[in-house]
């Protein structure tokens, strides 16, 4: 009985970096009006790494937004007025800023 012959990984190019993090297929529905602005800034062949770093991006919104949730549920709100004293500092900030 012969030796099956065992398939080699692919190595990547002489100083191409490899993220740990595998690619996976899935199928997901788009606007048509989407794919056309993302393909007529990347093309077709970058697509894919256009919509992985804008879920990227979106992921990280996300989770900024739930650790901001979080410290609302042990923190007191912040009082109107506290809101007012920082907008007028910042208003004078910029002023001083810009000469």
């Amino acid at each position: 009985m012969a030796a099956r012959s065992e398939k080699q990984p692919k190595l990547p190019p002489e100083g191409v970096t490899v993220s740990a993090d595998t690619m996976v297929r899935k199928t997901v529905t788009l606007r048509r009006s989407t794919v056309a602005r993302v393909e007529a800034r990347t093309g077709s062949r970058d697509f894919s790494a256009y919509v992985d770093g804008a879920v990227a991006r979106q992921l990280a919104m996300d989770d900024v937004q739930d650790a901001l949730d979080e410290a609302t549920t042990w923190l007191e709100p912040v009082s109107d007025e506290a809101i007012a004293e920082a907008e007028r500092a910042w208003r004078e900030s910029e002023r001083w800023r810009r000469g």
